[in-house]
C-alpha cells in the first residue's frame, strides 16, 4: 500500500492508478546481507528519494484490475533491499525468493522498510489525491499503524510471482494480510513457527497489530 498511512496502508502504499512498469529483483544472496535491522538508520541518512509512481501492467489479475493498477515504487530502483527490515522478515524474504526462482518466478519488492516521516508523507499526497483523510485511510495507513514503519511489511511487484507467495508465503511466515492489495506482504515469527497465515481482511480497522 502506500504503504503506510492507516494501516491499510500497509496497506501503506499508494493504491492510486499510476502508469509505467519497474521491479526490483532481490537476489537471495544479496538480500540477506542487505537487510540489517541494525542499520535502519541508513534508510534516513540517505532517503529513498522521489517516489516512482509506476504501475504494474498486469491485467490478467482481477483484484489488481478492481481495485487498481498495483502498488507505485516508493524507493528507487537497486540490485539489494533497503535496509530497516527486522532480520526475521528478511531471512524469510530471501528463503522464499530462492523457492520462487525453484518454481519459475522473479519474486521483486517495489517497497519495504519506511521511515514515518516518508509514510507520513505518503498519507498527505492520499489526502490531495482522494480528497479527504477518511478515503485516503484506506490506501495509506498513518505511520503509527504501518507495519513499513515497524519493518514487518513489504510490496511486491510481480502479479504471477504474488499468486505463487499468496499460496506459498505460509512457509516463511509471509502473509497477505490486505484482501484489496495482492501486493502487500507482512512477516510474523508467529506465522512462520505454526507456518499458517491469518486471512486477509477486509476492513482496514481489523488489519494485525505488530505482535509477533
Amino acid at each position: 500500500m502506500r504503504r503506510e498511512a492507516g494501516r491499510p496502508d500497509d496497506a501503506g502504499m499508494d493504491r492510486s492508478p499510476r502508469r509505467g512498469v519497474l521491479a526490483l529483483l532481490l537476489p537471495a544472496t544479496a538480500l540477506a546481507a542487505a537487510l540489517l535491522w541494525s542499520e535502519r538508520g541508513q534508510a534516513t541518512t540517505d532517503g529513498p528519494g522521489p517516489p516512482i509512481t509506476a504501475a504494474l501492467p498486469w491485467p490478467g489479475r482481477g483484484r489488481a484490475t478492481t481495485d487498481g493498477p498495483g502498488p507505485p515504487l516508493t524507493v528507487p530502483p537497486t540490485s539489494v533491499a533497503a535496509t530497516g527490515l527486522h532480520p526475521g522478515l528478511g531471512r524469510a524474504l530471501a528463503a522464499a525468493v530462492s523457492a520462487a526462482g525453484a518454481d519459475g518466478h522473479t519474486l521483486t519488492v517495489t517497497s519495504g522498510f519506511r521511515t514515518a516521516d516518508e509514510q507520513a508523507r505518503l498519507l498527505a499526497e492520499a489526502v490531495d489525491e482522494h480528497g479527504s483523510e477518511e478515503a485516503a485511510l484506506h490506501w495509506v495507513f498513518p505511520p503509527e499503524r504501518s507495519m513499513h514503519v515497524q519493518g514487518l511489511a513489504v510490496d511486491v511487484g510481480d502479479g504471477p510471482a504474488a499468486d505463487w507467495l499468496d499460496g506459498h508465503g505460509a512457509a516463511y511466515g509471509l502473509c497477505r494480510t490486505l484482501a484489496w492489495e495482492w501486493w502487500h506482504f507482512e512477516w510474523r515469527a508467529a506465522w512462520e513457527t505454526t507456518g499458517t497465515c491469518p486471512g486477509p481482511v477486509d476492513d482496514p480497522a481489523a488489519a494485525p497489530g505488530a505482535s509477533l
